[in-house]
């Protein structure tokens, strides 16, 4: 009877890299929508920062508190 052990171990081998090659796409749109998110959020604190600031220059009291209010609440 033959020795089926390397045929065995090359199909184990095969699945594992079929299984991986199916999960790449998943990991590859997981990290994307991370840096999306990422870039959103840092676009997103300095949109506040700027209307802030503007705001202070303007010296509009009402507009300030109502900018620092959304901004703290968008950091919560």
């Amino acid at each position: 009877m033959k020795d089926n052990t390397s045929y065995n171990k090359d199909m184990n081998d095969l699945v594992k890299y079929k299984l991986q090659k199916k999960n790449e796409p998943f990991a590859f749109n997981m990290v994307a929508q991370m840096i999306l998110d990422e870039s959103l959020h840092a676009y997103q604190i300095k949109r506040y920062k700027e209307q802030i600031d503007e705001a202070l220059e303007k010296r509009d009291e009402a507009r300030f508190m109502e900018l620092t209010d959304e901004y703290l609440r968008f950091l919560g």
